[in-house]
Formats: structure tokens, C-alpha cells, sequence
């Protein structure tokens, strides 16, 4: 049944709309045994309205639980928004594909046909999502199908082996083994929380249980796998109008960046200082995104619209400057008008250890490790003093870095993780943006690309330049090997793009209203709702991430089913053994319905550089309905 929801009054002189939900709406794909499922919010009165459609592997029930918050606040502003279960996920049938499959966009055209065809829809349909989501909106953008008018791809990535399982070509640790396998993991397991008791919805449930979880498929294919060329996104092939949102504190920056550069159509970049997740919600610098996208929306998918509109007088590009003065500024194009300051940091000042650590890298926070609204890089100077430094004398003048950076290595290991950070009169020093990179066998040099960033420093401080062998937990840690030639790692040089004063044009982008401020929050178990320490055991040569949560989230009104659970990842590097680096993870989930029957879920990962254990234990009304493990 529809659940009626009231929006707040008009903001500006946008028209605002009551919503009306309906769920668990069967999509066809052209196999007569296979349906997708989807959660459809309808904007009362709006008449014909274009669609906004989001495929994901992550259920639309699980998003639910939090009240699918920018479906609705889209369909407030008169778009119908359609949230799909990619097939094999959630209540959608058939099998799952492997992930970040080139055949999941089969499921995006058949979703956008669908709703297209619509008597709700005008014809006009629109494709966005963030991270997984965005992904998708670009591959089918990729495709150019009829129909689809614009997109906006929010903090997405391109190349899933790079961006993603493998960084820089060297297998990843705790984001790809760890935090998303466990967290797919559970999305797979978990039972339906809309219709819990429907017999459709609880023979698909079963079946998921026997598919082989997401972690295997990444193990298994390791770096430089054929597979992932599939895998790619082409996003030269994109030539909709397209709106590319990224977050300099987000794993995907660099991709996000790469695909507004290879767009072939009408395109908008939007970079901010954002974590993983919606800058709409961020604790840090968030935005109108909703608003921002509604402009978007506006220009594109309105028949009116092709010609002008909200947009016309935005900048094509809007970079949020972190560091001294944060601000945003405005520019035609990317990278930012400015020039290249070549400086040689084999000049500085030069400290490090004889024995550079191979556990560095927890200081940088969870950003290429996100598991909820914090996480930002903390002071750096202690993984400093592991790796080998070159810090510049204090600057005259203040410096605006726009673009991204880049050092050249001497005698590069094989496995080079090189930071660039700002350091204060104090010694604190805060991460600017980091590169990580795979270096041929023999190389006697190698030029290693930052993350593109926004970030002044200011005058009297320093820049420095640390090299390390690694960058845990975001891959696993190993011993540093491979430097070519006499000596150790150096860098020789450092091409920093630089903006002048007079190109900087600053810009406000608004922050959300009050009718678009967060959603409730769930209600929480007792005790910490959220942990994430950092230890050092000196006696081991150990370093430890702890990651934890736990939450008692309820179901859409007239459902009644509650969920609670709680889940943790620990990521260990060991100094004088890293092949004995782990990362575990665990989750307990309790869901009950409304019905009163009770589903119990246990979750359990053992994962090194060399292989996984998944465990997975499922009860309903107190039956074992699964007990197994899986091993790479």
C-alpha cells in the first residue's frame, strides 16, 4: 500500500509535493522468470513527471530502514525516483552476477525502458547514484541508450581494479576485503524486511543463501586479472549531460576527476572536502546536493530545458579549497588556469629511518577505508617518521595547489606509497593528497601521480614529501624491496599545479535547508554506538585499526520488523612479519518481524595477503537454515 509522507513548505519558489511510496514494484527484464524489484516515490499531483532511476546491489529494503532520504526529497521536487535491486540482489530474481559485471547494465536498460513507458513518467528519465550507484549511471551512460537524458555520478569509480580491489596494481586490504565483503555479505544474507512472510520474497532469500559471496571474486582475481579490463567503465563513451561529484577525502577522488575528464557531453564538476557518502549529510562542508542536482534535473530533463535554465550561469567546475582560507572557488574548466611550480625536493631537509615501516598508513584516516561519517586524515607526523622524508623550508607566500601533484622517484622500491603534506610551525602535519603505485622490476625511476586536490598553504609552512613501501590498511603491508642502484628511494622532483590569484573567482554553493536536514536518526542499541581506534602494541611491532558499529533500525511503518546489529573490522600490520598482517571482521544481526518470527545472522572473516575465510550461520525461529564457510 502507498505511504502517504508530508514535505515541509516551498523553499525558494520551487513547487514542493507530497510523496506517495509504493514498494517492492516488479520491473520486467525480457526473461519471463525474472523480475527486478524496485521502490517507486511519486510526487502527488505533479502529473507526467521525468524519472529518476538508481540501480544497486545494496536493497532497497536495507535503505528503507533510513527512509530512503534523496528518493524522497527528489520526488518532493517533482520527479518520480526509482530505486532498483540489481538482479540476484535483494528482492529481485534470478542469480547475482560477479561484481562491477559489464552484463549489470542489462538490468539498468531493461529498469529505464520500464519506467520510461510509464503512465507516471513523461519520457524523460534521468540516472544518478553515489559510489556503486554512480558507477552504474555511468556504465549505462556508457551505452547510450534512448531515453536516458543526463546523469550524475556522485563519488564513482571507473576502473574497479585500480580505484577499487587494487590500488595502484598492489592488492587491497581492509576496504575491499574487509569492510565491503563483509557489508555484501550481509546484504546477502540478511532476510526480506518488507514481505517477510511472502513466499516469493522467502524463496529468493533461500536461494541467495548458496551464492558464493562477493569476497571470493575479488580475491581471486588479483591484480593485473584479465577480468578487469571488462570491468572497466569507458566514460569517453558517455555524451549526456553529466554532473560528476567528488570528495578530495574520498577513495574514489581520483576517479571521480578522471571521469569528468573524459566525458564527451555537457558536464559539471563538483568537488568537495568530503568523506565517502552524501554531501547532503556530510559533517564536514556539506551542500544542497539535492538542490544542486534539482538544477541539473531541471535543465536537462525538461523539454524547456536544453536551451538554458538554472545552470547556464554555474561554474563549469567548483572546487572546494581545503588548508588556510577554506572556500569555494569557481572555474571554466579542469584542471584549474594556472601553472606548474617544479621543486626539487632532493634540497630539503632529509630524515627517516634506516628501516622504513611497512605499517604506515593508519594515520590517514578511513578514507580510502569508509565506514560511516568519520574518519578524516589525522596529524601525520608519527607515519611520517616511518617513512623517508624531504620537508621544504617554510613558504613566503601562501600556496594554492589546484590540480594534481606529482613526484618523481629515484631508486624506487617496487611498491612506492608517496604522500604530500602540509606542515605547521607546531609540526603537525596534515595530508594533502597521497599517490600509490606498482613500479616495473629494475625501474631506475618512476614518476608517481597524485590524487588531484583543492588546498592552500599557508605562509610558514612547509611542504613535505614522505616515501613509503606501503599504506596500510589500505593494501597489505610488505617488506620494502626492489630499489634500483646504490642507495635509497629519493625524491628528485615535484610538479605542483598551481592557481594564481587572479584565475580564482570564489563561489557559494548553498548549505541544505532546514527542509532538507538529515533523517532522524535509527534508534541505537545501549553503549558506543561507533568506534575506531588506532593501537600499537610495542612489544609485538603491531598496529591496529578498529572499526565498529551497532544499531537498532526499524522497518517503514506497517511493516514492524526490527533489525539490530552490530559490526566490527580490525585491520593488524606487523612490522617484523607483514605476510602475517590480518584484517577479521564480524557481525551479529538480530531481525524480527512483525509477524513475530525471529532470523539470526553471525558473519566471520579471516582474510590475509594470502587468502580468505568467510563463515556465515543463519537461524529462522531458532532452525539452522545456513552453517557454511567459504575459502580462496
Amino acid at each position: 500500500m502507498p505511504e502517504p509522507t508530508t514535505t515541509t513548505g516551498p523553499r525558494g519558489t520551487r513547487t514542493r509535493y507530497e510523496v506517495t511510496v509504493h514498494r517492492d514494484v516488479r520491473i520486467p527484464t525480457g526473461e519471463d522468470e525474472v523480475t527486478l524489484s524496485a521502490d517507486l516515490f511519486l510526487p502527488e499531483g505533479a502529473g507526467p513527471a521525468p524519472a529518476l532511476l538508481t540501480v544497486l546491489p545494496y536493497r532497497r529494503d536495507l535503505a528503507a530502514l533510513h527512509g530512503s532520504p534523496m528518493q524522497r526529497m527528489f520526488a518532493a521536487r517533482g520527479y518520480a525516483s526509482l530505486l532498483v535491486d540489481m538482479r540476484g540482489t535483494g528482492s529481485s530474481g534470478g542469480a547475482p552476477r560477479p561484481p562491477f559485471d559489464p552484463d549489470e547494465v542489462e538490468d539498468a536498460l531493461a529498469a529505464l525502458a520500464w519506467a520510461a513507458d510509464q503512465p507516471w513518467c513523461d519520457g524523460a528519465v534521468g540516472m544518478w547514484g553515489e559510489s556503486y550507484g554512480a558507477f552504474m549511471a555511468m556504465r549505462t551512460a556508457a551505452r547510450r541508450p534512448a531515453g536516458l537524458r543526463a546523469i550524475v555520478a556522485v563519488q564513482g569509480m571507473l576502473d574497479p581494479e585500480r580505484d577499487f580491489a587494487h590500488p595502484g596494481g598492489t592488492r587491497g586490504a581492509a576496504m575491499p576485503l574487509g569492510f565491503w565483503a563483509r557489508n555484501t555479505l550481509l546484504a546477502q544474507l540478511l532476510p526480506p524486511l518488507d514481505d517477510f512472510d511472502d513466499p516469493a520474497e522467502q524463496e529468493r532469500w533461500t536461494r541467495r543463501l548458496d551464492a558464493a559471496p562477493y569476497l571470493l571474486d575479488l580475491f581471486r582475481h588479483g591484480p593485473g586479472d584479465p577480468v578487469w579490463e571488462r570491468r572497466r567503465v569507458d566514460a569517453a563513451a558517455i555524451e549526456v549531460p553529466a554532473l560528476t561529484v567528488a570528495g578530495w577525502r574520498d577513495l574514489f577522488a581520483d576517479a571521480s576527476v578522471r571521469a569528468f575528464e573524459r566525458m564527451r557531453g555537457p558536464k559539471r564538476l563538483v568537488a568537495g572536502p568530503w568523506m565517502h557518502g552524501s554531501p547532503q549529510f556530510s559533517p564536514v562542508a556539506p551542500i544542497d546536493f539535492v538542490g544542486l542536482a534539482s538544477s541539473w534535473w531541471d535543465r536537462w530533463l525538461h523539454d524547456d530545458g536544453a536551451d538554458g535554465g538554472a545552470e547556464d550561469g554555474a561554474a563549469a567546475v567548483s572546487l572546494h579549497v581545503q588548508g588556510d582560507r577554506p572556500r569555494w572557488l569557481g572555474f571554466p574548466a579542469w584542471p584549474p588556469p594556472g601553472s606548474t611550480l617544479n621543486a626539487a625536493p632532493c634540497t630539503w631537509q632529509h630524515t627517516g629511518p634506516q628501516r622504513p615501516d611497512p605499517a604506515a598508513g593508519a594515520l590517514s584516516g578511513l578514507w580510502a577505508t569508509p565506514d560511516g561519517p568519520f574518519g578524516l586524515p589525522l596529524d601525520q607526523h608519527d607515519d611520517d617518521a616511518g617513512g623517508l622524508c624531504a620537508t621544504s623550508p617554510p613558504l613566503d607566500e601562501p600556496l594554492l595547489i589546484g590540480g594534481r601533484p606529482a613526484v618523481t622517484v629515484a631508486r624506487p622500491w617496487r611498491r612506492v606509497s608517496v604522500k604530500l603534506t602540509d606542515v605547521d610551525p607546531s609540526g603537525r602535519s596534515t595530508l594533502i593528497c597521497a599517490g600509490l603505485e606498482r613500479v616495473p622490476d629494475g625501474a631506475a625511476e618512476a614518476r608517481i601521480a597524485l590524487a588531484p586536490t583543492a588546498y592552500e598553504v599557508a605562509a610558514g609552512h612547509r611542504l613535505r614529501v614522505v616515501l613509503a613501501p606501503g599504506d596500510f590498511p589500505r593494501v597489505w603491508p610488505s617488506r620494502p624491496s626492489g630499489a634500483s642502484g646504490p642507495g635509497r628511494p629519493a625524491a628528485t622532483a615535484l610538479a605542483l599545479p598551481v592557481i594564481a590569484d587572479r584565475d580564482a573567482v570564489e563561489i557559494d554553493l548553498p548549505e541544505p535547508g532546514p527542509a532538507d536536514a538529515p533523517p532522524a536518526p535509527p534508534g541505537r542499541e545501549p553503549g558506543p554506538t561507533a568506534q575506531w581506534e588506532i593501537t600499537n602494541d610495542l612489544l609485538s611491532g603491531t598496529t591496529t585499526v578498529l572499526v565498529g558499529a551497532s544499531a537498532a533500525l526499524a522497518a517503514p511503518a506497517g511493516r514492524g520488523h526490527r533489525l539490530r546489529i552490530r559490526q566490527e573490522l580490525t585491520a593488524t600490520a606487523h612490522r617484523t612479519d607483514p605476510a602475517a598482517s590480518s584484517v577479521t571482521g564480524s557481525v551479529t544481526a538480530d531481525v524480527t518481524t512483525g509477524s513475530g518470527r525471529r532470523v539470526t545472522l553471525d558473519i566471520a572473516l579471516d582474510v590475509t595477503g594470502q587468502g580468505v575465510h568467510a563463515a556465515g550461520r543463519v537461524t529462522r525461529d531458532g532452525e539452522t537454515l545456513l552453517d557454511r564457510h567459504w575459502r580462496a
